[in-house]
Parts: C-alpha cells; structure tokens; sequence
C-alpha cells in the first residue's frame, strides 16, 4: 500500500511554497533544524508551553523539498541533507522528554530506535532499488509521529496525572508510536521481500 498522503499535504501547502521559492531548498531545509532546536530547549528546561506554542513550527521541514521540485533544483545532496536533518529533528524532538524527566529514558531510547530504524529501512530500500521503487509505506511515517506527538503533548499538558498501567499519558503514547513504528518496519520489510 503506497502512501497518498504527500499530494494532499503539499496541496494544502502548494500557495506557501510559491511564497518560498525565492530561497534556497538547502537554506530551508537548515532553518528546519531550528524549531526542533528551540522544542528541545523548552521542553528539557521544564517549559511546556513554550514547547506547544513552536511544535507547529516544524511544518517548515516541509516545504524543502517542494521548492526544491517547483524550482527544478532536486539534487542528491538535497536529499541527503534532508534526510539528515530529519534524523537530527527526531532526536531533538524524542529525547527533549527525557532529558525534561516526562518520559522514562527508557521508553524515548525504545521510541527513537524505532524512528530511526523505520527511516533506515526506506532510505535502504529505495537505494537497493536504485530509486525505482518508493518505500513510502506503512502506518506511521514522520508526519503521523510528529502529529502523535504533538497530540500527547497537549493531552499531558491538560491531564498530567492521567496513568495507564503504571505510564503517564505521554509515556503510553510513546510506547504506543514505538509499536506502531515497528508494525511499519515490518511492513517496510515485507514490501522490500515483494518488490526487490
């Protein structure tokens, strides 16, 4: 199952991108790095809110690669260097919950292994494949994740308290995105087992 996910985004966000076009793809995708920066700062420091008010920020991660299509200016290294940021972003955005004592060190270690591997599995595939074949698919990809998170922020932050089995609401979440990032690996797996 191939995701159709991306069309409807980059239509909604098509007119921004217009707007955009004028700088360069490998400056935006840099400045992407910034709001998971600054995410990190305010959720490891205790701060919430500051956390909730720029998660929304991390939309500029998108539009690199759509300017960099409408521009005509798609480049390995483009690539590359996106694909780098992003596993930058996921740390930032993951661990800043443990270095901030909200989720137990040991979930977050569990939850990035599992991002990460789930990115690892598609940039190999898609290499193996000579990028013939797109290893876009499963259940949870980035912009799910970062919506679960961004979701169970906002839950923590209006019921703290909130316990299931022992995890707080954020923990639960987490634990939660890790078994469904692993679902996606092993989809990734098997869609590398059919296609290659």
């Amino acid at each position: 199952m191939l995701s159709n996910k991306k069309p409807i985004i980059e239509k909604c966000l098509k007119p921004a991108a217009k707007y955009l076009s004028h700088i360069n793809p490998n400056i935006l995708t840099l400045s992407g790095s910034i709001p998971p920066l600054i995410f990190f700062v305010f959720v490891m420091n205790g701060n919430l809110t500051g956390g909730l008010i720029i998660f929304p920020f991390l939309i500029v991660d998108l539009f690199d690669g759509m300017v960099a299509r409408l521009k005509g200016q798609v480049t390995a290294f483009g690539g590359f260097l996106d694909s780098t940021i992003d596993r930058i972003s996921d740390f930032l955005l993951i661990s800043a919950f443990g270095f901030g004592n909200i989720v137990r060190f040991e979930i977050v270690i569990l939850f990035m292994f599992a991002t990460f591997l789930v990115s690892y599995v598609r940039c190999r595939g898609e290499l193996a494949s000579e990028r013939q074949i797109s290893f876009d698919v499963g259940i949870l990809e980035r912009t799910e994740r970062l919506i679960g998170i961004f979701v169970g922020l906002v839950i923590y932050m209006i019921v703290p308290h909130l316990r299931f089995w022992g995890f707080n609401i954020l923990e639960f979440i987490f634990l939660f995105l890790f078994f469904l990032s692993v679902y996606t690996f092993f989809q990734r797996v098997f869609w590398a087992y059919k296609k290659l």
